[in-house]
């Protein structure tokens, strides 16, 4: 907002000087915009130059505290292997450790804010995929309606908690936002899509958004459920291919497949 509020005041300056120094009106209003324009680019070439360092010094932060993550989780498998359960219940803690972090480390751009509205919409959206990781659904959905949904996740998130809310919107949100994305975004948001029908017992829905996926994209996962709905195979529909991505939604569990022991008979 500031750099706009600049830039039409330099551009109109400008504007009034050279309009009066030449005695033309069109010179006037041709280097009033040129002001204008340019004052914009140089604001913004600051502004990304400082948004960058700061994501840059977020993100060595983040790299810092994955590593330490990853030590300490090594060292619990060493001295309790097999515990798998243990194992987990602390990848979830440090791992919320993280995600809190992150969300007071999203204070440092408020400075920017000012600057450009549709930062303030960016970092909410990264807000937003915080606060579900760490299952505050309240603040999700106060920070929803005020941030800038582009990456899959964060649609995703959006469709999931429609659902949960019973939105009446829930389709045309997902008609205007979701259904045009190709390749394995489109594949993804789709099948997560069809998963929300299936459980609202809308089959035709559910497939009609598969197969207009299926126009846009390849991917295996997509494919294979359209094939089972197809063929009458709903109970066998299953997102669990697109891995992390499907169950970061936490709409259903992850569930190693137990590993059958071979009875290769008596040795001598």
């Amino acid at each position: 907002m500031l750099s706009i509020i600049i830039a039409l005041a330099i551009g109109a300056g400008t504007g009034i000087a050279v309009g009066k120094d030449l005695q033309s009106i069109g010179w006037g209003i041709t280097c009033g915009f040129a002001g204008y324009v340019i004052t914009q680019i140089i604001i913004s070439l600051i502004l990304r130059k400082k948004v960058n360092a700061v994501q840059a010094a977020i993100q060595n932060e983040m790299n810092a505290d994955r590593e330490r993550i990853n030590r300490q989780l090594n060292t619990f498998q060493q001295r309790q292997p097999g515990n798998m359960a243990g194992l987990k219940q602390l990848a979830d803690r440090l791992q919320n450790e993280v995600s809190r972090k992150l969300l007071d480390a999203t204070s440092r751009f408020k400075v920017f804010y000012w600057w450009s509205p549709m930062l303030h919409k960016q970092i909410n959206a990264m807000k937003v995929q915080l606060y579900y990781q760490l299952k505050d659904y309240e603040e999700v959905d106060k920070l929803l309606p005020k941030s800038m949904l582009l990456d899959p996740l964060s649609l995703s998130i959006k469709l999931v908690r429609m659902y949960k809310n019973e939105d009446k919107n829930l389709d045309i949100f997902y008609r205007k936002k979701c259904s045009k994305l190709k390749n394995d975004q489109g594949a993804f948001l789709a099948c997560v899509y069809a998963w929300i029908k299936l459980k609202q017992q809308n089959i035709p829905a559910a497939v009609s958004a598969l197969r207009n996926a299926r126009k846009l994209s390849d991917h295996p996962v997509l494919i294979d459920n359209l094939d089972k709905l197809a063929n009458d195979r709903k109970k066998d529909y299953s997102n669990a291919g697109f891995g992390e991505q499907w169950y970061a939604l936490g709409l259903e569990e992850f569930k190693p497949k137990a590993v059958r022991r071979r009875n290769n008979g008596p040795m001598f």
